[in-house]
This record gives C-alpha cells, structure tokens and sequence, in this order.
C-alpha cells in the first residue's frame, strides 16, 4: 500500500530517488504522468492497467471531451525504471508542469504516489475530510 510522505531532492540532470517506502509497492516498472492539480502521478503498472480500462469503458472516444481528458493522461505517461541508485529521471516537461526544482515531495495516495513541489502541497483539511466522510456515510 503506498501511503505516508517524503522528500528527495532533484538532481541537476532530472533525476530522483524514489523513496525506499515507495519502490516495493511500485514494483520494477511504472507509469509516470500529469496528475491533476499540478503534480505527478505514479503509477505502478497493474494500478495504471486498471485505470487505462476503466477510463476507456466510462469515456467513450466518439465524445470531444473524453479524447480530450484521455489524452491528458497518456500523451503525458512515461514508463520508468528504476536504475541501480533507486533514481528515475522525470522528464522536463513535467517537471515544468509541477513546478518541480529542487526539493520533491512524494505523497503515498493508496494506489499511486503524488509527486509535488512542496511549495503547492497542500494538507488536507481533517474537518473537511470528516465531513466529507459523514456525507458519504462512511465511518471512520
């Protein structure tokens, strides 16, 4: 399960340890991509998998809109590997999307790790995820 937080810093060439809590998890190969509030998504390969088939049984091709969001998410994926220091290389236009320089931010979210400039990150509120909860009628 990938979840808990961590940093690591960017080298000069875009490259970055992937936290030793994370690599198990993510496996030998994964999927690298925009997420959707200006950070990165990391996907192991069975979890990105998954997504690819539900994003293309709920959205179907023939609609403008749907082409445009799947594009979003694969034209933006890179498949990586981790190399013998634990590095991957994040190319530059995402790092550029994210804002990442120096410093990274590796969120665990369950069944991916978000990837932020700490500067962007922001908490979640615990009053509004009870809240959320109490509305979705699950107890926590």
């Amino acid at each position: 399960m990938l979840i808990g937080k961590y940093t690591n810093t960017l080298d000069p060439k875009g490259r970055v340890i992937i936290p030793a809590a994370f690599r198990y998890d993510l496996g030998d190969k994964f999927i690298l991509t925009k997420g959707i509030e200006k950070c990165l998504y990391i996907y192991p390969e069975k979890e990105w998998l998954d997504l690819v088939e539900r994003l293309k049984k709920a959205m179907p091709s023939s609609k403008e809109a749907n082409r445009k969001a799947l594009r979003f998410f694969s034209s933006n994926a890179a498949e990586c590997e981790v190399d013998k220091q634990g590095r991957i290389l994040i190319p530059h236009h995402l790092r550029e999307y994210a804002s990442l320089n120096k410093e990274l931010l590796f969120v665990g979210s369950l069944n991916k790790v978000e990837v932020w400039s700490p500067e962007l990150y922001e908490d979640a509120d615990a009053e509004e995820v009870g809240a959320m909860l109490e509305e979705m009628e699950i107890e926590f």
